[in-house]
């Protein structure tokens, strides 16, 4: 009895923490201080995220059965502050779609993405469509190929794009990763249908498919919400997708697996991804910076993603790593320092 009341107990504390995490946006748009969004999520949390530490319990795993509904929930939860927003944007004025645009598009990159990167690992069709409509809705939507497909079996490799190598800068690592997953993701793309007969140009490419929907998601946007929406659209998709591809720099900085010329790369195990115990962060981020488990086993759920105590460790938790991140020269000594620990 004891042990049910626990399990609801903080299964409705982390759901209402997200929801609350999500609706702020919302919140402060009322109040006319969009800019406390990102306040919140890049001063208030990592300061609460470092004052209440590491650990590993609570956890979420006290969603148990109930789990495959909460990215559900979050989908609706992504479109609803974005469309929020778009219904208001012929009231703002157009100095203020910068601030308000990174206001819903620091909601879209934490909560957004994270939802969609947990939908896509699915075996579900369902999920698996959810996942892409949120990755359209921030015109990125072939992240959902070279995630699966590119990432997950070059990780930690000099040909995988989203591993940044060591002593690479955040700026630099940007430039490399959005890149390199849309060549990438084309080429993907375009072996599978050689390999089935069927022409690069066809309604079956996936990549073609996520650039018409980005097109017709922002065509729509114009058409209802007119040039503030789809300005505002635009510029929450791009801070989404730099939040994404930041996380991305952190997860992996500097770890490369083992190369032997007779068998190639190493298999991926937990020590290729960088792990965090920050309360938190992991609370709010659906156990994301518990990554090294997702990589040594892709299709768990993240309510069972456990902390490896062996994989590299983060020294704070991904709100104070990306902040630290944009620093180069407080980032690159800090994360050098721990590869050679490891080393």
């Amino acid at each position: 009895m004891i042990l049910k009341f626990k399990r609801t107990f903080f299964s409705l504390f982390f759901l209402s923490l997200g929801l609350l995490y999500s609706f702020q946006a919302i919140f402060w748009e009322i109040g006319e201080i969009a800019w406390m969004t990102m306040i919140v999520s890049f001063v208030l949390i990592p300061i609460f995220d470092f004052l209440l530490g590491k650990g590993f319990s609570p956890n979420l795993s006290c969603f148990g059965k109930f789990s495959f509904l909460i990215p559900r929930l979050y989908f609706f939860v992504h479109f609803s502050v974005l469309i929020f927003y778009l219904s208001r944007a012929q009231n703002y004025q157009f100095i203020d779609l910068p601030v308000l645009g990174l206001a819903v598009g620091t909601i879209s990159g934490a909560v957004g993405i994270t939802v969609a990167h947990e939908l896509m690992h699915k075996r579900s069709r369902l999920d698996k469509l959810l996942s892409k409509a949120i990755l359209c809705s921030v015109c990125y939507g072939h992240f959902f190929i070279e995630h699966l497909r590119g990432h997950h079996a070059r990780v930690a490799t000099p040909y995988d794009c989203a591993t940044a190598k060591r002593g690479q800068t955040v700026y630099s690592f940007l430039i490399q990763s959005i890149i390199g997953s849309l060549k990438h993701s084309w080429k993907l793309e375009k072996m599978k249908l050689e390999e089935k007969g069927l022409p690069t140009l066809s309604i079956k490419n996936s990549f073609l498919i996520f650039f018409i929907s980005s097109i017709a998601f922002s065509l729509a946007i114009f058409i209802f919400f007119g040039i503030n929406g789809l300005l505002l659209f635009l510029i929450q998709s791009i801070w989404a997708i730099i939040l994404l591809e930041i996380t991305n720099y952190i997860e992996h900085y500097g770890l490369i697996r083992e190369f032997d010329k007779d068998h190639g790369y190493s298999a991926v195990t937990s020590k290729h991804s960088w792990n965090s115990n920050h309360l938190l962060s992991n609370w709010i981020l659906l156990h994301l910076p518990w990554h090294s488990d997702h990589h040594k086993s892709m299709s768990k759920p993240f309510n069972t993603l456990k902390p490896i105590n062996e994989a590299p460790q983060l020294p704070y938790g991904y709100p104070t790593m990306i902040i630290l991140s944009l620093f180069p020269f407080l980032f690159i000594p800090i994360m050098n320092k721990r590869l050679d620990q490891l080393d």
